[in-house]
């Protein structure tokens, strides 16, 4: 049997693993007996992680780097417990053939039903109906930003064909709306496989849509990627919605933008810090619906990720095809 070995911190570990998940894994590896500790920092790991063969890392968990892998003879699979692989893969890791694979398509699964309540609940003014009548008003918010909308029959905009945006669009599959798509790494053929339409520019998709849902990853190639000029295309009352990563947008453009209260948007990250400063404007636009970076995981779904990973690893004991794995050329295009 493969000895496999926890190297993630005590406050994750508690979290992402069920009982359930934890005996599937015990049942086809040996569990290295190591403590669980408050931080797996690189002393940590090159303490035990020198008879594993597979390693669970997770957030926090210490770069496996030249120092860690000089100890690290046997590794062959490193399972991460949590979203991007980066903080913790190398090219030492990389140069010495250790396969490694992701969870984080498990946090998708929230990311997108959190974006589909926006999508579905923004239009309709809910949110400014909300406040209006915790100031004494009734139906006044409704009326908010050129009045209530509705997906029925309307378009909807994803940017990024990724584990989110894949499974915003198999949700959105239960409505009765259009659903368009820019990925310049998706083909015409994959999208229509998703069922979608997928578009050339930003610019159609954002002059197309009444919502427009952002999934794109975090990269240099998508730093700053959303202008103002993309919003100005956005159709009066429309919403667009950021549970990605902030970086994509160019943030002060975007509030240029917002301050002429044409449309509403829905922001659960900022940049470049969270929690943004009290004077940022985004805190204080009525046409604002900020969130606490709250979309992707906060409780239950935290197991979730323990699934993925005791899937994973039985696929690999099992000599099968790992489902999520993450090769060094993936690097420079996912988050």
């Amino acid at each position: 049997m493969y000895n496999v070995f926890y190297a993630a911190a005590r406050q994750y570990r508690s979290k992402i693993f069920h009982e359930a998940d934890a005996a599937r894994i015990a049942a086809v590896c040996n569990v290295i007996d190591a403590p669980t500790p408050d931080e797996a920092d690189a002393k940590f790991l090159k303490a035990h992680i020198g008879q594993a063969d597979i390693v669970i890392t997770s957030w926090g968990t210490a770069n496996l780097d030249a120092n860690v892998m000089t100890t690290a003879g046997k590794l062959k699979l490193v399972t991460h417990a949590a979203g991007s692989v980066k903080p913790v893969v190398s090219d030492a890791l990389w140069a010495k053939g250790v396969r490694v694979t992701s969870s984080a398509a498990a946090i998708s699964f929230g990311v997108a039903e959190f974006t589909l309540g926006l999508i579905l609940l923004a239009p309709k003014r809910v949110f400014q109906a909300g406040v209006a009548i915790r100031d004494g008003q009734w139906r006044e918010g409704v009326s908010f930003c050129r009045g209530p909308q509705e997906i029925y029959r309307e378009t909807i905009g994803v940017i990024g064909a990724s584990f989110v945006g894949k499974e915003v669009i198999r949700l959105l599959k239960n409505f009765t709306c259009d659903v368009i798509l820019y990925d310049p790494y998706c083909s015409k053929e994959q999208a229509e496989e998703l069922g979608v339409q997928k578009v050339e520019t930003l610019e159609e998709l954002f002059e197309r849509s009444l919502v427009v849902s952002l999934h794109a990853p975090s990269t240099a190639e998508t730093a700053r990627m959303i202008r103002g000029r993309h919003f100005q295309l956005l159709r009066d009352g429309g919403v667009f919605i950021n549970t990605a990563r902030a970086a994509i947008v160019h943030e002060e453009e975007m509030i240029e933008e917002l301050r002429k209260g044409r449309f509403l948007a829905c922001i659960d990250v900022t940049d470049p810090t969270e929690p943004p400063t009290l004077d940022n404007p985004l805190r204080s636009l009525p046409n604002v619906w900020l969130t606490p970076h709250e979309a992707g995981i906060l409780n239950q779904n935290y197991r979730r990720i323990g699934t993925f990973v005791a899937d994973e690893i039985e696929a690999f004991t099992a000599g099968e095809n790992l489902h999520y794995p993450v090769t060094k050329e993936m690097l420079s295009r996912i988050g």
